[in-house]
């Protein structure tokens, strides 16, 4: 687990400690390797642990590799592992339904996404006594941000983040390029609609008569 949460830092933008502050390290890493499984997560943390070694980001990952990365992300933010894009899906060989799932129901309040705001999941952890009397510190201004990362970063410059490719993340795949034969579940192209059912065409018996 402390590999996993190490390599996390990187991408989730917390440090170990808030991470491992969770208590959900070891869930979210069980949960990563049911749905992905363990010989292709390790594979992931691996090539992520050498890319990192390089100085470099995501973008260095190949595409199936920077979608787990997604997912993984996610977990950590929401507490829940989201569905992947069909083709990496399906370049995984899973036979869990592609589906977002909830890794359990303590993994929700425990989101990072509500530290991001100092906010509260609603119903489930309710802001402490009397903390709507208190003032929130204001957000850092966006001159701050890069001020500090430059200091961070020494001379290094700052590569802004790539574009966002919606095909990257089919895994060489366009849309709806995937074989149906490679995807999980039921076979999409024999599924019907109650709706589109015909009618039958045969009436109902009549009812018997009493004495008959």
């Amino acid at each position: 687990m402390r590999r996993f949460v190490e390599l996390s830092v990187p991408l989730t933008g917390f440090g170990a400690y808030d991470l491992y502050g969770t208590g959900m390290g070891a869930l979210y890493l069980e949960t990563a390797r049911t749905q992905v499984g363990r010989e292709q997560f390790a594979g992931f943390l691996d090539c992520w642990q050498d890319v990192l070694a390089r100085g470099e980001g995501p973008s260095a990952l190949s595409v199936v590799h920077r979608e787990i990365a997604r997912a993984v992300v996610y977990l950590w933010y929401t507490g829940f592992w989201p569905a992947l894009a069909p083709a990496a899906h399906a370049e995984l060989r899973r036979s869990e339904a592609n589906k977002e799932v909830a890794a359990s129901a303590e993994s929700y309040p425990e989101g990072l996404v509500w530290r991001t705001f100092d906010g509260h999941p609603a119903g489930a952890k309710p802001p402490g006594f009397a903390t709507w009397a208190c003032e929130q510190d204001p957000l850092p201004s966006p001159e701050r941000i890069v001020g500090q990362l430059k200091a961070s970063r020494g001379s290094d410059p700052i590569t802004p983040a790539p574009v966002y490719d919606p095909a990257a993340y089919g895994a060489g795949q366009v849309d709806d390029g995937v074989p149906l034969y490679l995807l999980s579940g039921p076979r999409v192209s024999r599924a019907v609609a109650p709706s589109e059912v015909s009618a039958a065409d045969v009436q109902p018996p009549e009812p018997l008569q009493a004495g008959e």
